[in-house]
């Protein structure tokens, strides 16, 4: 199918600055469907949240929604679904989003990132609006499972120890430890009524290590890049931050997104570090780098509010009046690239793909506004 021509813009002042303002961080929680871990019914959600569906969810949104606290998923395929108040959009070559977790140095539980478009626009990720997943460093590593499928059992309350028992699609089965200090009474989410749940996703390679060959001194080392509560959020973005452009389709074929709607996370390791327990990923939220980007076909199109016509080779001033334009475009460092005197027609065809400034000034208005030329 032939790939529309796209041209992203957003305002950085000027007459433009009216447009509604769009938020940077997560608007809403779809779906929270942790897997059992030593922080489900304890802190995510404390006891009182962990009898209904509905107060889980709603725990899930407190926490997340404007990226207020952090939020637990379990071990390995335990997710969460966010949304925003708008499309995230795919800018080239740049990173689109940040990922915030509560990793530090020694201290990584990695969770795999996909996302989807709300192809339907009903605000739901629906059952044929396909999920991507981001692939980052380990996507190709010969120990990351793709396809692996692990079930959780629901422990016998009249046992004393209350492991949570496992098997998976490898023929391997085990148990996630219910370690001293979770002191809840079990782990396994108390409003999930199925004695069994089942995840499903790519399974990344263990990290876990004991450097003090006695079990007392665990390090969980990060990866390179591409997941979330990896590395540091103060690190730089290229360890924390993510590009719509890595998304790859269930086979593994590279996907094209213009933008997408919602996100998922989930914990891509199943694992135990002694004492400390399994692995579990931590998300404290999302930010969104270009909140202000928006989409439009450039094949005749006019951007609203700008009075400007974008096409690929062409920018035009829509205006009827005599007025005096002094029209310069920049680079994205600054440099002067074009300059016009007098013409409503700005010539853009010998750009190189890349982030531009507009300036055009009148006798009576001024205004600038980034584009990105593809």
């Amino acid at each position: 199918m032939k790939k529309l021509l796209f041209l992203t813009l957003f305002a950085v002042c000027g007459i433009v600055s009216a447009l509604p303002q769009k938020s940077d961080k997560i608007s809403r929680v779809l779906e929270y469907r942790p897997a059992p871990g030593q922080h489900i019914n304890r802190m995510f959600p404390p006891p009182e949240l962990s009898d209904t569906y509905e107060n889980a969810l709603k725990f899930a949104n407190d926490c997340l929604v404007g990226n207020k606290s952090m939020l637990g998923l379990g071990s390995f395929g335990g997710y969460v679904i966010v949304g925003f108040d708008h499309s995230i959009i795919n800018i080239k070559n740049e990173y689109d989003f940040k990922g915030l977790g509560n990793a530090f140095p020694g201290s990584s539980e990695p969770g795999i990132v996909m996302v989807c478009q709300d192809l339907n626009k009903n605000g739901q990720p629906d059952e044929n609006e396909p999920w991507y997943e981001l692939a980052g460093s380990e996507y190709s590593n010969p120990q990351t499972i793709k396809n692996y499928e692990i079930t959780y059992f629901r422990p016998n309350p009249d046992k004393q120890r209350k492991n949570i028992s496992w098997k998976d699609n490898q023929g391997q089965e085990g148990e996630i430890s219910h370690i001293s200090f979770a002191t809840q009474e079990t782990m396994y989410p108390l409003w999930v009524k199925e004695d069994q749940i089942t995840f499903k996703g790519t399974k990344l390679r263990n990290t876990a290590h004991d450097t003090s060959g006695k079990g007392t001194y665990w390090v969980l080392d990060a990866f390179d890049w591409g997941y979330i509560d990896n590395n540091s959020n103060a690190d730089e973005i290229t360890k924390n931050g993510f590009k719509i452009e890595w998304a790859v389709d269930a086979e593994g074929n590279p996907v094209e997104l213009d933008y997408i709607d919602f996100i998922k996370v989930y914990t891509g390791q199943l694992q135990e570090a002694g004492w400390l327990g399994e692995t579990s990923t931590e998300i404290f939220g999302i930010i969104d780098l270009h909140p202000d980007a928006i989409i439009s076909n450039i094949d005749n199109t006019v951007i609203d509010n700008t009075n400007l016509l974008i096409t690929q080779n062409q920018i035009t001033i829509l205006d009827n009046s005599d007025e005096q334009y002094q029209s310069n475009i920049y680079s994205i460092t600054g440099n002067l690239v074009i300059s016009n005197v007098n013409t409503k027609h700005i010539d853009i065809s010998g750009l190189p793909s890349g982030v531009y400034l507009i300036r055009i000034k009148t006798p009576n208005n001024l205004f600038t506004q980034k584009f990105i030329k593809r």
